[in-house]
């Protein structure tokens, strides 16, 4: 039976999601290993006093970089009470179809979607178009955030915020040991995904850390997008054998598994 190691955020390990319910119909076994956790920031007075600031229309856009993001920002307005001041005055920016999804989903209007493979250039003609300049634009994200969205958001002249809404840690030592004897074992995965860049970094330097030989015998590798599939290639020199065709995790499934069944391993 083929394994599939899995280096989703501890947040988002649920037996019995699709991810999960997929894998295990078409016999596949799931080895969880998170690489990364997400955790609000110890001390929150910042935080809270901007989104209350957001709340009262302090600023033009907010922009949120992933569905973590729409977690933790949705999480917090609800504990704080001013969700319904921030639908009613708020325009959103999302990077990424899946953050514009969650984001629709609440409620929440919309306006500026970016992409998440997005380059320079490319960015920049889009940004374009929104007529930026003066704007006051207030970027929620992890603490090892898109410097370069952030960068071009300035160069259209656009007055930028930029507050921690979540932090990224790396693995815990046990998953940190557990993934070396995973790699390790006669019975090693066939597949390790990896769902961010993020998780990309924890992994790469997890293992070089704690047993560097590995990163030159890694089985075959699979990404949620480009975005992902390039952070391997910059950590790893090498082309992810697996990356989805749209960036979210059933995409990501499909592809695992069709790889799978063209190597023959077994799968029904």
């Amino acid at each position: 039976m083929p394994t599939v190691l899995l280096t989703r955020p501890r947040q988002r390990l649920h037996s019995d999601d699709t991810l999960h319910q997929v894998l295990r119909a078409r016999n596949v076994g799931i080895i969880e290993l998170p690489m990364i956790a997400f955790n609000f920031p110890r001390d929150l007075s910042t935080l809270d006093a901007t989104l209350v600031q957001l709340a009262s229309g302090g600023f033009d856009f907010v922009v949120l970089s992933s569905p973590t993001a729409v977690e933790f920002f949705d999480e917090r307005i609800q504990e704080l009470g001013i969700a319904k001041q921030i639908k009613a005055v708020a325009k959103f920016g999302a990077v990424g179809n899946a953050t514009s999804a969650m984001l629709t989903l609440l409620g929440y209007n919309v306006s500026m979607p970016v992409p998440t493979n997005a380059g320079s250039r490319e960015l920049s003609a889009l940004l374009a178009s929104f007529e930026l300049s003066g704007k006051r634009i207030l970027l929620l994200r992890s603490q090892i955030g898109l410097d370069h969205l952030n960068e071009a958001l300035q160069s259209m002249g656009a007055s930028t915020e930029v507050v921690t809404l979540y932090e990224t840690s790396g693995p815990t030592l046990r998953d940190a040991a557990h993934l070396v004897m995973a790699l390790e074992g006669e019975e090693r995965p066939d597949v390790v995904a990896f769902f961010s860049p993020s998780s990309v970094s924890y992994f790469v330097k997890t293992l070089a850390e704690m047993s560097s030989n590995l990163l030159h015998e890694l089985p075959v590798l699979a990404c949620v997008g480009e975005t992902t599939a390039k952070s391997v290639e910059d950590l790893l020199r090498r082309r992810p054998e697996i990356v989805a065709r749209k960036s979210d995790q059933a995409s990501l499934v499909e592809d695992i598994l069709i790889y799978l069944e063209s190597k023959m391993l077994g799968i029904h």
